[in-house]
């Protein structure tokens, strides 16, 4: 089939080629034949724009249990955080049980910091809650002054990979008001860096480890995608649930 003149003009076969104008009609049907041209059979004829994901109104993710059960934390709706959903993180407490009581929870890809609040109100005795995003950050200093444990929950700001090492050395430290505590440590990054940065993850895994006092759990969030298997260290208990797998180390 070959493409019709979208033009205003056309060449008359009378007059050798000069153009003539065409009458009102006949112009504005030559537009509506041309507007559907170079579509595909089944294809609108009209050019639409990719969608945008719609966006996520800023809400307030619910503490499941422990002191402060009920009490809300507010995620802005960035799509760049990922919150856990509350089924699976109550699944995931009920797996730590009483070992989060006493402990310093590390959550250290924080987002919403609703994982590290959740082990203060569940018994925890200090939490420190890394996140590189400025504002996530700041939401999470304020929903810690709101329910009022500002004071327990220690909120750095920057990339993990460097922020960790030294903070994590720093627990060590007599300066560390807790310094016999053992710690529950939570890797739940977004899950496409399971791919794009596992060295990276298994380097902060190791060093974890090698650090962590006796009696630390280390609690590793993944999609079912990313093959358990390949992880560093041993006995690891793997809890799969549904499109995500929790995997726990007991140091």
């Amino acid at each position: 089939m070959t493409n019709r003149p979208n033009s205003a003009f056309s060449p008359d076969s009378n007059d050798g080629g000069e153009r003539i104008p065409r009458r009102r009609a006949d112009r504005d049907a030559a537009s509506r034949v041309s507007f559907g041209q170079g579509k595909r059979r089944g294809e609108s004829g009209r050019d639409t724009a990719p969608t945008k994901p719609a966006k996520i109104k800023p809400t307030k993710l619910r503490i499941i249990g422990g002191t402060m059960g009920g009490r809300g934390v507010l995620y802005l709706g960035d799509r760049s955080t990922r919150p856990m959903k509350d089924s699976l993180r109550e699944t995931l407490f009920n797996i730590l049980g009483k070992s989060i009581k006493g402990a310093i929870a590390i959550d250290l890809f924080s987002g919403t910091g609703v994982i590290a609040i959740e082990s203060l109100s569940r018994g925890a005795c200090q939490a420190i809650a890394i996140e590189k995003s400025g504002l996530a950050a700041k939401t999470i200093r304020s929903s810690a002054d709101g329910i009022g444990i500002g004071k327990e929950l220690d909120v750095l700001t920057g990339d993990t990979f460097r922020v960790a090492p030294q903070r994590i050395k720093d627990l060590k430290s007599d300066a560390n008001p807790n310094p016999d505590a053992h710690w529950v440590v939570f890797f739940c990054p977004p899950y496409a860096m399971w791919q794009d940065a596992t060295e990276k993850l298994f380097g902060l895994l190791r060093l974890i480890a090698e650090l962590a006092p006796k009696g630390t759990q280390i609690v590793l969030e993944t999609d079912k995608f990313f093959d358990v298997a390949t992880l560093p260290l041993e006995t690891w208990d793997i809890r799969p649930k549904g499109n995500v797998t929790l995997s726990f180390l007991e140091i």
